[in-house]
Order: C-alpha cells, then sequence, then structure tokens
C-alpha cells in the first residue's frame, strides 16, 4: 500500500535541466487541469452532485471505479464518499491534515498506477482536501438548519420545502396523507409548574414517542412551542388515520417523565385531523384545516380526536 506524499509541485522543484521542457509541460498541464477541477467545484459547495463529478473524474482521469473518501474529526469518522462494489484490496492510502484534529482520508481499491499518475492523484487530492472538509461543512450545516435541534424533528422551514416536492407527487400518484396537528393540553403549565429544561425533556419525550409509533416514511415535524404536526404518508381511507391519530393520543397520555416528587408526570393531547387532497389540494389548507379541528377539540374539551370538517355543514365529528 503506497502513501508517498510526494506531489507534482515537488517534482516540478526536482527537475534541474531546463532541457526537460516536455517533462516541466506535462506537469503545467495536469496542474492546470486539477486547478480547473478544485475551482468548478469549488464553487459548487453545496451541489447535491457534488462528489459525483468527484467520482466522474477520478474515472475519467485515472480510471479509478472503487475508492472512499473519509472525514474524520478526533475519533469520529465520516464517508463522505464511496465508489465501486469490490473493496477488498487496498492498493494506496493518502490522508491530509486540515486541522489539529481534522483529516481527509482516501483509500483507492484495486488498481495499480502509474508512478506519474500517483503524482497526479497526490496533487489532486491535495488541493480537493480542503474543499472536502469545506463541503462537509456545508453539509452539516444544511442538515442542522432542517432539524429541530431540542427534538431532533424536522422544523417547519424544512418541512415548507419538503412539501414543493411531496405535494406534485402525492398527486400524480393519487396518494391520500393524513395530516395530524398534535398539542400536548396546557404545556405552558408544565413550564410553570417544573422548570424549562423540565419542559424540554417532557417534549424530547414526546417527540421520541411519536417516532416510535408512525412509520419511518411518514413525517414528524416540531411545529411549535407544544405542537407537533405529523403527515401519514400514503393511507389507504380516512378510518385509517383515525386510527393513527387515536393510536397516537393513547400512546401520549401513557408517556410519562418522573417529576422532582418522584411523581409520574403526564399530559393528556388533542389532535385535529385533516385529509389530503380530501379536504384541499393545497396542502397549507390541509394544514390550516387540521389547526381548525384542533381548536375545536381544545375549546370543547380536550383530550380529544377531531376530525376537520367543512364549515358549511355547520358540524364538526367528534372521535
Amino acid at each position: 500500500m503506497m502513501n508517498n506524499k510526494m506531489n507534482l509541485y515537488d517534482r516540478l522543484n526536482e527537475i534541474k535541466n531546463v532541457e526537460d521542457f516536455s517533462e516541466v509541460k506535462k506537469i503545467i498541464i495536469s496542474l492546470s487541469e486539477i486547478n480547473l477541477f478544485k475551482h468548478s467545484v469549488e464553487t459548487n459547495l453545496v451541489d447535491d452532485i457534488f462528489y459525483e463529478r468527484i467520482a466522474v473524474q477520478l474515472n475519467n482521469k485515472f480510471n479509478i471505479k472503487n475508492f472512499k473518501i473519509i472525514h474524520l474529526n478526533k475519533d469520529k469518522e465520516t464517508i463522505l464518499c464511496q465508489e465501486g462494489d469490490d473493496l477488498s484490496e487496498e492498493n494506496y492510502f493518502l490522508y491530509y491534515t486540515i486541522s489539529k484534529n481534522i483529516q481527509i482520508k482516501f483509500f483507492i481499491y484495486n488498481i495499480e498506477l502509474s508512478d506519474y499518475q500517483y503524482l497526479c492523484l497526490n496533487t489532486y487530492f491535495k488541493e480537493l482536501s480542503n474543499i472536502l472538509h469545506l463541503q462537509f461543512t456545508f453539509f452539516c450545516l444544511k442538515k442542522s438548519t432542517a432539524i429541530d435541534h431540542l427534538t431532533k424533528l424536522k422544523n417547519r422551514t424544512s418541512f415548507n420545502i419538503e412539501m414543493k416536492t411531496l405535494i406534485p407527487l402525492a398527486i400524480r400518484e393519487q396518494m391520500k396523507l393524513g395530516v395530524l396537528l398534535i398539542n400536548i393540553d396546557r404545556f405552558r403549565a408544565v413550564n410553570d409548574e417544573y422548570g424549562v429544561d423540565f419542559g424540554d425533556r417532557f417534549l424530547k419525550l414526546y417527540a421520541k414517542t411519536i417516532k416510535e409509533n408512525i412509520r419511518t416514511s411518514d413525517i414528524a415535524v416540531r411545529f411549535s412551542g407544544g405542537e407537533f404536526l405529523v403527515v401519514l404518508m400514503n393511507v389507504d381511507s380516512e378510518d385509517r388515520v383515525i386510527m393513527l391519530a387515536e393510536k397516537l393520543q393513547k400512546k401520549l397520555a401513557e408517556t410519562y417523565l418522573s417529576a422532582p416528587n418522584e411523581d409520574h408526570f403526564k399530559k393528556t393531547v388533542s389532535i385535529g385531523i385533516s385529509i389530503f387532497p380530501k379536504d384541499s389540494h393545497d396542502i397549507d389548507e390541509v394544514i390550516r384545516y387540521s389547526e381548525m379541528a384542533l381548536s375545536d377539540a381544545q375549546n370543547l374539551g380536550r383530550n380529544n380526536c377531531f376530525r376537520y370538517e367543512n364549515i358549511h355543514s355547520g358540524t364538526i365529528e367528534l372521535f
């Protein structure tokens, strides 16, 4: 396994004979190509095909089809990119230090490179290492802004963005979506009685319970304060939506946190139910209908699931 850190810049410095112009020209052309590609990816750090472009470049320039790129921060390794089905024989290993605790590592499998190819490859990775770290940082930042930091559920901003893609798909595939707006009854009293830290722990526990009682394909959102929004994907019937809402209501009512006085602290929830596209083909309107149903649930007694019904009927169905 080769781990020689010489690169094209070092090779250029080693050339003493000015008559060896072809070697100088060859190195300059390679450096120019590397810098052009570096600049092209540098200006597209948030591009979703960032790593795909690197994979294509490695394949086209070096015929490398099996490789892995790893971001190492202290002892935590994150695979940035992995290509190929055969990672059995590791031929080359390269690494670059970004800072005291951060390295970028490259593993190349099942290929033999010429000395010159290796020099080019080493220079290529050296030029890209800082960009790879920067892109990874962008990715982490993007991911962190898409979730609620307390509950680790999606936040409203990321949910709204996701809906722009999901709703056209749901319409095209004729999917039904169940929308549940869940509110912890009188949640403010939790903070008033036991403090904000206890209230935060309670929210985290409720978020965990919600995630455990819906499918991985369903969407859970921290909507606001003590409110959660759940979108049930591709449900087969309205009865199924109501049944799942009642199941969630029961599970959440059973969820408890040990209070400072060692009591099992519990809270009931109210749930407003609406359905896409039965209630509307506009998801924002469907959510507004779930808010209306939730408001009625709270006003008429709390600890209930209510299904939104068209206001023209003059009734709201209670389950």
